[in-house]
């Protein structure tokens, strides 16, 4: 085959340093030149060196060069360059890029450079998923155990607030037997009248210092037995320091003659006072007809405690030989059959509209055993 005018062969590539790996990638391009066909059998061959010459771009490491080399004939060009590799013209040409600006750009962090995995996003979500489904089935079990605790927890709650108190006022009465804070300073005795007060107080002297709970009160009881005159007492213990001695003195009722004075006693046969002179406003009684000890003495005395004062004034003596037969004999003269000391109530009451009747005049001597039927003499 004849070779067309004006064109020449290419040289042969020379041998590289770099070994036949280079060799092999020029080779492709000599063959595709080669094979080129021509566009005319009949063209000139100024037309044939114009696409000969045609500039080639060429890529290096990304970049896109079309310095002298690439306007260079193919026949020019070094077959055994390794920058040269061909390009297909349907793939578009890499952008140009400052390698200066390249190196001065910030690096991106690597939350945006990576890409994350759908099936990992996945697999990430469902375990969010299931932990929050285990969250709310746990809150639900404990909320439904403590719906059905409830009424095994309130009572435990009441038990333990019960055995709390009783533990609090157990510690309170412990403190406050043996606390110092609560000691008796001062003793005040109430109620007494014919009893010395000062004495008293000065008798139950050995307990103060101890404290309000620890009072000794068979000691108190013993010491008080030693006035007579007191027939009852109650103690009070007042915080912080005062403890109260209320006393109920004994109560005259009747005078008794002995040894040339008079005894003034109480129901139990207590001298309450002695004086020379007969006592006004009581009666006298005969204690050799009705002895101190006797029924007819005890209930003598529960008759003269049923009157009132004014008319007990009135009383001029009492007789009782048995316990059935109270008589008394009043000051203007007038007697009183009396009978038992049952209803003493009722027929004190009876006796007394009886003589502040004016339609019963000139009468000697009121019967009142039976308070249902009064008789008068």
């Amino acid at each position: 085959m004849r070779r067309p005018g004006g064109v020449t062969p290419p040289a042969a590539p020379e041998p590289s340093a770099s070994g036949p790996e280079e060799g092999e990638k020029a080779a492709p391009v000599s063959r595709r030149l080669r094979g080129r066909p021509a566009r005319s059998r009949a063209s000139s061959g100024s037309a044939i060196d114009e696409a000969a010459t045609e500039p080639i771009p060429v890529v290096t490491a990304g970049i896109v060069s079309a310095d002298a080399d690439a306007t260079r004939p193919v026949s020019d060009r070094p077959s055994g360059d390794a920058s040269f590799a061909p390009v297909s013209p349907l793939q578009p040409l890499p952008e140009a890029s400052d390698p200066e600006a390249d190196s001065r750009a910030e690096p991106k962090p690597w939350w945006l450079t990576r890409r994350p995995d759908p099936a990992v996003q996945d697999s990430a979500e469902a375990d969010k998923t299931l932990a929050r489904a285990e969250k709310n089935r746990r809150r639900y079990e404990r909320a439904e155990a403590r719906r059905f605790t409830q009424t095994a927890r309130t009572r435990r709650k009441r038990l333990l607030i019960g055995a709390a108190s009783t533990v609090a006022v157990v510690l309170l009465l412990v403190l406050t037997a043996y606390s110092p804070l609560l000691a008796v300073r001062t003793i005040t005795v109430e109620g007494a009248s014919r009893v010395d007060a000062g004495a008293v107080s000065e008798a139950l002297g050995d307990q103060l210092g101890r404290p309000l709970t620890l009072v000794d009160f068979d000691e108190v009881r013993k010491t008080l037995a030693t006035f007579p005159l007191i027939q009852s007492y109650v103690t009070e213990a007042q915080p912080p320091s005062t403890l109260v001695v209320r006393i109920v003195e004994r109560r005259p009722v009747v005078v008794v003659a002995a040894n040339g004075a008079f005894d003034l006693v109480d129901p139990a046969g207590v001298v309450v006072e002695t004086s020379p002179a007969r006592p006004p406003g009581y009666p006298t009684i005969d204690v050799q007809a009705t002895p101190i000890n006797s029924a007819g003495f005890a209930a003598a005395t529960q008759v003269l405690l049923a009157l009132t004062p004014e008319f007990l004034a009135q009383v001029d003596s009492v007789s009782a030989a048995t316990p059935d037969s109270v008589t008394l004999a009043l000051t203007n003269g007038q007697r009183v059959v009396w009978g038992s000391a049952e209803d003493s109530a009722l027929k004190a009451r009876i006796l007394a509209s009886m003589i502040s009747n004016p339609a019963i005049p000139n009468v000697s001597e009121f019967d009142v055993s039976s308070p249902e039927a009064p008789i008068t003499k």
